[in-house]
């Protein structure tokens, strides 16, 4: 059977097979031109020049409830997801016997049984509903109290666990003052105002240009969590504009909502002794994992893109269902409450944030799946299926992540650094054993 899982937040909706192959986060956005609408992606791609047609708030208030002007009357809320989940589902899901969806814990028993019935409507056969932060925390070795802050489109979202016999969901809140569409306005007008103080150039004074901003935004955020500034182009009246953007200044401009979500974090009363679980798509705001961890004494974990989705696939024998009122799983098995066996495990992000997790290992032009059983790796360069008596580094389908395991004296290196324990590949990884000349190269491939 067909299985996979849907993590469904309003940042971006996304697939996930049992192999761990993510779709393409498609944002919850519609923009609405009289009969025309465009969903996700291609309405993000729109929406600087049409601001006024776009509606963002369609997940987070999803009901029957008329959408308002200067929409059309006839449109609810609902009819945005369904047009939106629609679109999402035939491009990355439409094969599926089976889904599981990972939501927020902030929709209420209507919009849950909403959300089925769009679904239903849509021939999607939902077999469980499991709250997203405790899918993402199960499976890992955590501190008692434990918190997963996710950051959607208006607002932020807190959950606090309770990480022992069960990981169960305690309570969940909600910081309205802050959301990814604001801060991209905040970092726009940062850009905008560098521009023209350097070139005299205002690239919000027109909607073309504005929209090209928007665009790059994306990729120049991902370049400065890593980098202290980047450069950004512009093109306009048949000039090229060039300015470098600083680090520093993206996240000067983003510390009132880093503040907030600091104060959120900490007006729990909690032990010191914490693990804050970060989504990976807050974490790839400039600087937010670091002000969290220096300004709310929390150990900072940042989650794999599909922690939630493989989470739930990982557990479908428990949250399944055959009922059609779906129970809401709010609680997981802890790792001290499961048989004795192989259990996944927390491991080192993958260095990139690639929206592709690895399927094969590549060597000598043959390709070997990646699945749950190991694959064995000699110094010779030679993938072998293992013999799990004998202590070898070995390759395997892990946490939703593909895992090397190189315990101590195995001589692993990926792209020339040396490896020792639990790291989780990224596609175009080259692996290396000893002083063998033989590359084993880290591949996705396209299904």
């Amino acid at each position: 059977m067909d299985r996979v899982a849907l993590k469904l937040v309003d940042t971006g909706l996304q697939f996930v097979s049992p192999r761990g192959r993510l779709s393409r986060p498609s944002p919850g956005l519609a923009l609405i031109d009289g009969r025309e609408l465009a969903v996700g992606l291609d309405a993000e791609g729109k929406a600087r020049l049409n601001p006024r047609r776009l509606h963002s708030h369609f997940w987070q208030d999803l009901g029957t409830a008329p959408l308002g002007r200067p929409f059309p009357g006839y449109l609810r809320t609902a009819d945005l997801a369904h047009a939106h989940l629609k679109a999402v589902w035939e491009a990355y899901g439409g094969n599926a016997d089976e889904v599981i969806i990972a939501v927020p814990g902030v929709y209420s028993d209507e919009q849950l049984a909403l959300l089925l019935g769009i679904a239903r409507e849509l021939g999607i056969r939902v077999c469980g509903l499991i709250d997203a932060a405790v899918a993402a925390a199960a499976d890992r070795e955590l501190r008692p109290s434990v918190f997963h802050l996710d950051f959607h489109l208006h607002r932020a979202v807190l959950t606090e666990l309770e990480h022992g016999h069960e990981i169960v969901r305690k309570t969940v809140r909600i910081e309205p003052r802050v959301g990814l569409l604001a801060l991209r306005d905040t970092w726009a007008r940062v850009i905008a105002q560098t521009f023209v103080r350097t070139t005299r150039f205002d690239p919000l004074h027109v909607a073309a240009t504005e929209q090209v901003l928007y665009t790059q935004l994306a990729d120049h955020l991902e370049v400065l969590t890593e980098k202290e500034s980047t450069e950004v182009r512009i093109a306009s009246g048949g000039r090229q504009h060039t300015i470098e953007l600083d680090r520093a200044r993206i996240i000067d401009a983003a510390i009132p909502t880093y503040e907030t979500l600091s104060s959120l974090v900490n007006d729990h009363e909690h032990p010191n002794d914490r693990t804050l679980l970060l989504s990976h798509r807050s974490a790839a705001l400039p600087g937010l994992a670091d002000h969290l961890e220096e300004h709310t004494d929390s150990a900072v974990v940042v989650l794999h893109p599909a922690a939630a989705a493989s989470g739930a696939l990982a557990h479908a024998d428990r949250i399944r269902s055959t009922d059609p009122a779906l129970p809401f799983i709010t609680r997981l098995p802890g790792l001290d409450a499961r048989p004795p066996g192989p259990v996944t495990i927390p491991v080192t992000s993958p260095r990139d944030g690639e929206r592709h997790l690895p399927t094969h290992l590549v060597i000598n032009g043959v390709a070997h799946r990646i699945d749950s059983v190991p694959l064995a790796l000699d110094h010779a360069g030679v993938v072998e299926r293992a013999d799990v008596d004998q202590p070898q580094a070995s390759v395997r389908w892990l946490a939703g992540q593909a895992v090397l395991e190189a315990p101590a004296g195995t001589e692993v290196t990926i792209n020339g650094a040396p490896i020792e324990g639990r790291t989780a590949l990224a596609p175009g990884d080259r692996l290396r054993l000893g002083s063998a000349d033989q590359e084993i190269l880290v591949v996705s491939m396209a299904d």
